[in-house]
């Protein structure tokens, strides 16, 4: 795939960024945002408590199937496949890192790690968007809606610490609304039910003793 087609517009919205919402507040609010992200800790643990609940365990289970599909196509596959450099590897965008320090080996020092992955798509934008959808699915409003604001944040965070592209983001919950989808509806129409069949017939056989 050819990204030059989408240099004009990341480089427009990092430097949009940069003009315009760039501030120390966020600048120590963004890292702590994008560390909920990271490797998909926040949303297993998440889905292993709601795995505990029986409101709750159909959005569970539907979110530890989108996270998995995620891992085996987004991270396994996708990235490998588009091998898209990091923003501040492309020289083209070169030109946005000057306001940080380089460090000894001629990387910008940015306010978080350097990534060694591969750019396309985002990682953390879609696990996110993953799981928040898996939950608005399943109609748990209440808890759905506050963790779509937190995958918005934080596919937001990867653009904010310039270590995504804008298009790495949109594509990243593109992406992770089709995983949640996929898992919803072959959860919904195989595995939830036989689980809940298994747990009515212990149900049954514990009252029939």
């Amino acid at each position: 795939m050819d990204f030059s087609i989408f240099s004009s517009f990341d480089h427009a919205v990092f430097a949009w960024i940069q003009e315009n919402i760039w501030c120390r507040f966020l600048d120590v609010f963004m890292p702590i945002i994008t560390i909920l992200g990271e490797g998909g800790w926040f949303w297993i643990v998440l889905t292993v408590i709601l795995l505990c609940t029986k409101k709750y365990r159909k959005a569970g289970v539907t979110m530890g199937f989108a996270l998995l599909v995620m891992l085996l196509v987004n991270d396994m596959t996708l990235k490998n496949i588009f091998a898209r450099p990091r923003p501040f590897n492309f020289e083209p965008f070169a030109d946005l890192y000057t306001n940080f320090a380089v460090s000894a080996e001629g990387k910008p020092e940015l306010l978080v790690g350097l990534p060694s992955s591969f750019s396309f798509p985002s990682g953390h934008t879609s696990s996110s968007f993953a799981a928040a959808t898996g939950l608005l699915l399943n109609k748990q409003w209440k808890l759905g809606v506050p963790m779509l604001i937190l995958a918005v944040l934080i596919g937001f965070s990867r653009n904010y610490l310039m270590v995504h592209y804008p298009t790495d983001v949109l594509f990243g919950a593109l992406f992770g609304i089709v995983y949640a989808l996929i898992s919803y509806f072959f959860i919904a129409k195989y595995v939830y039910p036989a689980i809940e069949k298994k747990i009515e017939n212990r149900k049954a056989k514990k009252t029939a003793k």
